[in-house]
């Protein structure tokens, strides 16, 4: 069974430049981590539309209509692969459709036409081979496959067409404000009233240029609800069928992080957070070269302690901030692995939450895929270095210029001994055991697989009679272990390719998913920590979770 579609728009009110690309990225990264596949609808970055019109018309007074309509379509163009570029990064997979290959048909005048049908195969085929899409907004082809424009907003009205085109679960037109009031917020006066609900006709009544009128229109016709909301935030204002009711008010500020680790990870994690002020308040940060230390940053006021030192001591300091009643996230699996049970339960009893999403897979969503409904049985290759290594044997190098070049490229660690003897997957694997079946194998009693140089043999051996060696961890209740697997090339983990990790989860009611990407690394381990951040901030904004300065002895 296919996983749900979001639609989620970015116009130029949130893309105004490339610095905003994170912000996108954090969003969409957020939908793909709940097990949804995204559409996302992307506008040209802030005043691009409009710098084009201008020099298209100083070169000639009266341009050709379809060939000004495809040069500005350029400006959607460059923030679609822009935005590829950034998720990349990350390790998000997505795919980038140029305008001319979205399949979205239009009629009428070439710079404000209407949209009158899609042919969904370019964006199917693709969604099912990576989860996420990025989609020109504001653009389409008519009968005669010449670009045209819908209008100024019109990337609301291809994501709300989408939308009711794929029957996607959830439209989100993410702008710059957090939803729809009943008058400008900016004006002087009382404070206005964010919406939660508003009919199609109450939000086109409201005016104000938030949500394209043409887009609005549409969605009342077809009965297609959308969201109006802020990209990060926990709710904005749904728009559809409904009377209007108003959003209570929070008055939750941001959360103070104590980041424990500035190193590669930690920095990512630090340059996210700085640039989301009105989200998060850095209490501290505790680094080997400068700062306090871990023990000095935990007397500090704060409400989240991020550990990503994956020192022996994290033990320690983790403890001392579940006991205070503090949030943690972190991604020492070696520790979890261990003491995940008993961490999870101090946790409980003193009112505060660990997360660790980072631990397994760094941005790919193994966890949350795991624990999602009734598994019967999971396999996954782990380990981004060996996969990398292994691929590099298979090619013809020896093990040890494999593991040469993994190191110079930063795929290895110095002492590269826990990947190469099983005990980073193993680790790993014991947390999605506990996440699959709600029990822990022992770490030190799941059978492990080295690679050596009989392994890199066999990994050359397999390549030559058509097929790949993947060392794959797998369990079902009451089972885990490494193993040595041959598989066919067309098996999505044989698939996997450099420093790729995967797993393939088999479900109890015979439908089976796949979760793959570049999982290692600065900033896909650095999104994965970010999100769990977010998640809590969320909360906060829909609980008003207050914090005591000691919840439990």
């Amino acid at each position: 069974m296919s996983a749900p579609l979001v639609v989620l728009k970015f116009g130029s009110s949130v893309l105004r430049s490339e610095a905003d690309l994170p912000a996108a990225v954090h969003e969409i990264y957020r939908w793909f981590r709940a097990g949804r596949r995204v559409i996302a609808v992307v506008s040209a970055f802030e005043g691009v539309t409009d710098a084009l019109f201008t020099r298209a018309r100083a070169f000639e007074a009266e341009p050709e209509p379809h060939a000004l309509a495809g040069y500005v379509a350029t400006g959607e163009a460059e923030a679609v692969q822009r935005l590829a570029l950034a998720l990349a990064r990350a390790g998000v997979p997505a795919h980038a459709l140029d305008p001319g290959h979205t399949g979205l048909r239009v009629r009428g005048a070439p710079l404000d036409a209407q949209p009158v049908a899609l042919d969904a195969t370019p964006i199917l085929w693709r969604i099912e081979e990576r989860p996420v899409v990025i989609v020109p907004g504001f653009v389409g082809s008519d009968a005669r496959g010449r670009i045209c424009l819908l209008g100024r907003g019109g990337s609301d009205l291809t994501a709300v067409f989408l939308a009711q085109a794929l029957r996607a679960e959830r439209c989100l037109l993410l702008k710059d404000v957090p939803g729809l009031y009943e008058r400008d917020p900016a004006l002087p006066g009382p404070r206005p009233r964010r919406f939660a609900e508003i009919s199609w006709e109450g939000a086109l009544a409201l005016g104000g240029g938030i949500v394209q009128a043409k887009a609005v229109c549409f969605a009342a016709l077809k009965g297609q609800a959308f969201e109006v909301a802020r990209a990060g935030e926990a709710a904005g204002t749904t728009v559809g069928d409904a009377s209007r009711r108003f959003a209570p008010e929070s008055e939750a500020g941001p959360l103070r992080v104590a980041l424990a680790g500035c190193g590669t990870v930690g920095g990512g994690v630090l340059e996210a957070l700085r640039q989301q002020p009105e989200r998060f308040t850095i209490a501290g940060v505790a680094s080997r070269r400068r700062g306090p230390s871990v023990a000095e940053l935990l007397r500090e006021d704060f409400d989240v302690l991020v550990e990503v030192t994956g020192a022996p001591e994290a033990d320690e300091w983790i403890r001392a901030a579940l006991r205070a009643g503090r949030d943690v996230v972190t991604a020492h699996k070696d520790l979890l692995a261990r003491e995940g049970g008993e961490l999870d339960a101090l946790a409980r009893a003193c009112g505060a939450e660990l997360l660790f999403s980072a631990a397994v897979g760094g941005a790919v969503p193994m966890l949350e895929a795991a624990a999602r409904g009734e598994v019967r049985t999971l396999a996954a290759a782990l380990n981004g270095t060996t996969n990398f290594v292994l691929g590099r044997v298979e090619e013809g190098m020896s093990l040890g210029e494999a593991l040469a070049e993994a190191s110079a490229r930063g795929y290895a660690e110095a002492d590269p001994s826990r990947d190469l003897d099983g005990r980073d997957a193993v680790a790993k694997l014991v947390l999605l055991a506990r996440a699959a079946f709600g029990a822990a194998p022992d770490p030190e009693r799941v059978p492990r697989l080295a690679l050596d140089e009989a392994l890199a043999e066999q990994a050359r051996v397999a390549r030559t009679e058509g097929q790949r060696l993947r060392i794959l961890a797998s369990a079902e209740r009451g089972r885990a272990e490494l193993r040595a697997v041959r598989l066919p090339l067309q098996h999505p983990l044989a698939a996997l390719a450099g420093v790729e990790c995967g797993m393939l989860l088999a479900r109890a009611d015979g439908s089976e998913e796949l979760v793959a990407g570049r999982g290692a690394g600065r900033w896909p381990t650095a999104e994965a920590v970010l999100a769990d951040l977010l998640d809590l901030y969320r909360a906060r904004l829909v609980v008003g979770r207050e914090r005591t300065t000691l919840a439990c002895a």
